[in-house]
């Protein structure tokens, strides 16, 4: 392949930042770029290309057709109360990822380092779990997680990968060929924001409270099973712990409102029934038309939350099955998909989607801040009291 045509992607849109390219590459040729709105993107170095076009390949994004159908659909609870309160939903990923870990297994998923940055990492020990449970809104890196759970699955170990749906398609473009010991799971997902745009939120907050933030949950169960979150950050040596909630935050409110992410997303092609995972999980939103027959009974309370778990893949559903570590029940796609837009189709852009980016691109994140507030204005005050 001539290197000089080697083009990864014509458009933002056939980006979605799996960084399987940049993971394959022999020469360590490709490295990841910033754009005007914080997001990141894959570039050739031309003096460490080799022409090989293995970038090319393992796009899965561009190149592959996903063509998984649910097999099963379940409803799914922790039967352990304290992996419910620290997980989003019902807690359906950390049941089966401690399976896994109990097992010898490696089990690979979204965290926050020491910099509130969100790595993937891959975790062996049952006690480091809990970084990896909690909804995370914003692009995670894959750092060499590809590269770990190769090495790992070669050796023979049992690997959970957990990701976006773009992030496992990315994985298994990578590895170029199935493996019996991997599971994957991927989560139904509007869309990302920039780690950068996050990160600037981040630091306004900081100057509002006059501390440094050292945790953030973006759903935090002491609020209810719902879109509002917590951070504990130092004061003047104090820490302390504040309230995030959804309605009053301009990050949740233009996460929600689908006004910062990727390019990709809004085109997003995993955004049905056809998903790249063994496994698919969410929040079981509308649980209580579903299933009104359900709640209450064992474990199935709704305002702990639930999972909706979906089988894509026979080797999916078998592990589900055999896990006893939450309490299943069985679902139908057609129920599971009417209150999650995201396994029907890719999120709309906000209405004013542009005018959020072009604030953030031309005068930083507390020009967004400053557009929320003049959007909320009084709503602030309602929502509070609602």
């Amino acid at each position: 392949m001539n290197k000089a045509k080697i083009i990864l992607f014509n458009d933002k849109k056939e980006c979605c930042d799996c960084t399987a390219c940049k993971s394959i590459c022999p020469k360590d040729a490709i490295y990841m770029y910033l754009d005007e709105y914080g997001f990141e993107y894959p570039k050739i170095d031309k003096k460490k290309c080799i022409e090989c076009g293995l970038c090319k390949k393992v796009c899965s994004f561009q190149n592959v057709k996903e063509t998984n159908n649910p097999i099963k659909t379940y409803v799914g609870v922790s039967n352990d109360e304290n992996i419910i309160l620290k997980s989003a939903s019902g807690g359906a990923f950390a049941a089966i990822a401690q399976m896994y870990l109990e097992n010898n297994g490696v089990v690979f998923g979204a965290a926050f380092d020491d910099n509130l940055n969100p790595v993937h990492i891959g975790v062996s020990d049952i006690k480091l779990l809990y970084k990896l449970q909690g909804s995370k809104y914003v692009q995670s890196s894959i750092e060499n997680t590809y590269k770990e759970a190769k090495k790992c699955l070669i050796e023979g170990k049992k690997v959970l990968f957990s990701g976006t749906p773009c992030q496992i398609a990315g994985l298994k473009g990578y590895l170029m060929k199935e493996y019996e010991n991997l599971l994957t799971i991927d989560i139904i997902c509007h869309g990302v924001p920039s780690s950068k745009f996050f990160k600037d939120y981040l630091k306004v907050m900081e100057e509002k409270l006059g501390g440094k933030i050292k945790e953030f949950n973006f759903r935090d169960k002491s609020l209810g099973w719902g879109l509002n979150g917590s951070i504990i950050y130092d004061n003047n040596g104090t820490l302390k712990k504040k309230k995030i909630y959804g309605s009053e935050s301009s990050y949740y409110h233009y996460f929600l409102n689908s006004s910062c992410y990727r390019e990709n997303c809004y085109i997003c092609k995993y955004t049905c029934e056809n998903r790249p995972a063994d496994i698919t999980i969410g929040d079981y939103w509308g649980i209580e038309t579903a299933h009104p027959e359900i709640l209450g009974k064992g474990k199935i309370q709704e305002e702990k939350g639930v999972s909706v778990i979906v089988a894509n893949t026979h080797k999916g559903k078998n592990e589900i099955e055999k896990c006893d570590k939450f309490d299943k029940y069985s679902s139908d796609f057609s129920k599971a998909r009417v209150k999650n837009e995201q396994l029907n189709t890719p999120s709309k852009k906000g209405q004013n989607y542009k005018q959020v980016m072009n604030e953030y691109k031309n005068n930083g994140y507390i020009a967004v801040d400053s557009l929320y507030n003049k959007e909320i204005g009084i709503k602030r005050y309602k929502n509070r009291v609602k």
